[in-house]
């Protein structure tokens, strides 16, 4: 009997403590991430969200820019989980819409491969280039009557900036 008693006291200690310490790691998992971001799915310069799923292989990201216009996107977390203190590298593809100071618009689609860093106070920074497809919807500044060649259809090299923080 006092085999059991000693054996069910070892099982219930180290029972608990494995879910302590998942729950601990659980609470420290940054999930969500806000920055300031130039280019990428904010189009030009504004806000970006980033949502770390479950697996922290995958993000989806939505951005809004200063002008008129935002997006969309996705990273792929290749080689590791994203985690903090540690520089991520992805493959990426996002997609925005803008709407030009100059009365322009236009459909920017990457491809992005980039890395970024989460520091231990929760400092974000990211940087990413890739192949893009853009239309060029309507033309830049002001034009008179039907222009034959748009949408004109461009390939280019593009990318983002982002800091921010996660939480």
């Amino acid at each position: 009997m006092i085999k059991f008693k000693r054996s069910f006291f070892v099982f219930i200690s180290l029972f608990s403590a494995t879910c302590l310490s998942q729950d601990v790691t659980k609470a420290k998992e940054v999930k969500n991430i806000l920055s300031i971001a130039a280019g990428g799915t904010s189009t030009t310069l504004g806000i970006s969200y980033e949502r770390i799923l479950s697996s922290r292989k995958v993000s989806l990201e939505i951005g809004t820019g200063l002008l008129l216009g935002g997006g969309l996107g996705m990273n792929f977390y290749l080689f590791k989980p994203i985690n903090k203190g540690q520089f991520n590298p992805f493959l990426g593809v996002r997609s925005s819409y803008n709407i030009q100071g100059s009365g322009g618009s236009r459909i920017v689609n990457y491809l992005p491969l980039g890395i970024n860093f989460f520091g231990s106070k929760r400092f974000y920074l990211s940087i990413d280039f890739g192949p893009a497809y853009i239309i060029q919807i309507v033309p830049n500044g002001s034009y008179i009557g039907f222009q034959s060649n748009y949408p004109e259809h461009l390939f280019y090299v593009y990318g983002g900036f982002k800091i921010g923080f996660g939480f």
